[in-house]
This record gives structure tokens, sequence and C-alpha cells, in this order.
């Protein structure tokens, strides 16, 4: 008798078709933009959320710190819910890497943050005393709200909030398939306000690795940039994206199941 293990969807591993996959994956040096399960993957996974462009990561961490350089001067203020896995879970790289200043305001019980609050919250560019709200950072589903799920209306709120302060916003999307089967909505639904988002190929998808970062085509060239710069430059990494195309195409209805 096997055992399901529960501590988390990060201990899942590749099905049988996924091995399959990654041993026949046909592959190339990414770095040179030349492994075709790469490039597959990604336009894929930008075309899925709804973007103009995907970059695989190495992890959701890396895609969350690269987003976080890629839309930020050093000196900037991030703003994100006091339970955010940014501020808990990510060792402290957006201060440390990025050297951006975190502020924290309230998490509702299913991960949202209040539209009053962030309001006041938004610093604007141009005052030499305070540090410019530049980003705003949203997870869903949220890891330490008890998996909870934002609506697309809720997601929109927000936008809309911090972009007419002329902030950006990033979506921290690890579990966004889990929380689009909950909801019985698109997935495009839950992206189509954010300016980027990220999700992620190791946790109930099932792949052994890999994030996907999308946004709009400028972006993603920063972004390059950047992953090169922390060291997310990988060669020959189509054995992992062929694991993430069966994951796209197989694994996504399944997670209702799970739930």
């Amino acid at each position: 008798m096997s055992l399901i293990d529960l501590r988390s969807d990060t201990v899942t591993k590749p099905t049988d078709q996924m091995r399959k996959a990654m041993a026949d994956s046909e592959v190339g040096d990414d770095v040179y933009g030349e492994d075709p399960s790469i490039n597959l993957l990604q336009e894929r996974a930008a075309e899925m959320l709804g973007k103009e462009a995907g970059l695989l990561m190495p992890s959701g961490t890396m895609s969350n710190l690269v987003a976080i350089l890629a839309h930020c001067d050093r000196a900037d203020e991030v703003i994100m819910g006091d339970q955010a896995h940014i501020f808990w879970n990510e060792s402290g790289g957006a201060s440390g890497l990025a050297g951006v200043q975190i502020r924290l305001i309230s998490n509702g019980p299913q991960g949202q943050i209040n539209p009053d609050e962030l309001s006041g919250s938004l610093r604007p560019k141009g005052n030499i005393h305070t540090a410019p709200g530049t980003l705003v950072c949203l997870e869903n589903t949220h890891n330490r709200c008890s998996g909870g799920v934002l609506t697309p209306g809720e997601t929109k709120v927000i936008c809309d909030i911090a972009h007419r302060a002329e902030a950006k916003v990033h979506l921290d999307g690890a579990r966004l398939f889990n929380a689009a089967v909950s909801l019985e909505v698109p997935v495009p639904e839950l992206t189509k306000d954010v300016d980027d988002v990220s999700f992620c190929l190791s946790k109930a998808l099932s792949c052994p690795v890999g994030s996907v970062l999308c946004g709009s085509q400028e972006f993603i060239n920063e972004a390059l940039r950047w992953r090169k710069m922390v060291g997310g430059g990988m060669r020959q990494a189509g054995v992992l994206a062929s694991a993430g195309l069966v994951a796209l195409d197989n694994m996504i209805d399944r997670l209702a199941d799970d739930h």
C-alpha cells in the first residue's frame, strides 16, 4: 500500500509520460535561444496566460526576483501582503539582491489586500524623502492564507489602483492553475490586468523543475538579462521543458481531483 504525501505539492514526481518526453526531447543551447523545446514551452505558456512572451526559470523564487529586478530601480518600494511568499520564503532576495524596500500591508483570509490600504500606501515618484511605490505584488493562490484564491474582480481592483499610481503589478501565480480550476474561470481572466505573472511547473503540475515568467515582449527582454545575471541561463534545458509541455497538455484538468 502506497502513502499519499500531503506535506506539499512540491513533492510530486514526474509521470511516466513526462519521463519519456524528457528522454526524447529535442534540445539546443537556450542561452543562445536555440532550444526548440524551451521555445515551444515559453510560447505555449504565454499564450495560455494571455501574455506576449514567456521565459523559463529554474524556480518560482527566481521568477519573482527577476520580475522585481526588471520592474524596479534600487531603493524603489515594493508593496505586498504581510503573508506574501516573497517576504516569508525567498531568503530576503528582493532586498538583498534587488535593493528594494519592502512595504507590507495586511492580507485578508483569502490572500486579498485591502484596496483602501493599498491606495494609502503607494507613494509617488518625485519626493526626495520617500521611496517611490514602483511595484505591487499579488499572490494567487495564496500559500500562507490557506490556499485562498483571488477572483478576477479582486485582481482588477488592485491593478486599477496600482496603475493609476503609475506602479506595475506582478502576480506570483505559483499555483495559478489551481486557482483557475477552483474558480472555474479561464486562466487569462486571472492574468489580464496584471503586468506580468509567473507560475510553477514543479508543484501540482508534477514537473521536476521549473517556473515560467510571462509578460509583454519588452518586459521579457529585460527579464532575460536579469535571468542571466542571477545564474538562470540554462543550456540544454529542453529536457525539463518537455516535461512542462506534458504538464500543460495533460495535468491541469486533473487538479480538480487534487482539490
